[in-house]
């Protein structure tokens, strides 16, 4: 071969990617971008829904402590139904607090709570409390 053959073999496979290299690698590019951004959205999405849940648990749980600090004959005790909506600030969802206080017996009470967030009223957390005249709590 000529010097002048070589040189041009050469400098002709130094050029860079072809066509169809620089395609696929940015198909392969866009993949992992896409699969990247997807997991970004549910991780945040289920950050949202465990800050709502961890919310209604709290709310449940401060409200039946109150409950269960009170004094068995307490007016706050007496059978019926009461709801409450709280918000702590502007930007934060709003979350509906209701409950209902019934005699199940001379010496006990049974206390029904439900939580939920009004953004998203399908998730509530009901819980319930029994209180007894005789065991104090």
């Amino acid at each position: 071969m000529q010097p002048a053959l070589i040189f041009l073999k050469i400098s002709m496979k130094k050029q860079g990617f072809s066509l169809l290299e620089f395609l696929i690698s940015f198909t392969l590019l866009i993949f992992v971008i896409t699969a990247t951004a997807q997991v970004i959205i549910h991780s945040l999405f289920a950050k949202r829904q465990a800050g709502i849940n961890a919310k209604i648990a709290e709310l449940a749980a401060l409200k039946l402590e109150y409950f269960k600090s009170l004094p068995y004959e307490s007016i706050e005790l007496s059978p019926g139904q009461q709801s409450e909506s709280l918000q702590e600030s502007v930007s934060l969802p709003v979350y509906t607090r209701s409950w209902k206080i019934r005699d199940v017996s001379l010496n006990l009470k049974r206390v029904e709570m439900e939580v939920l967030s009004q953004a998203e009223p399908q998730k509530k957390t009901r819980l319930i409390l029994f209180i007894s005249r005789e065991l104090g709590f």
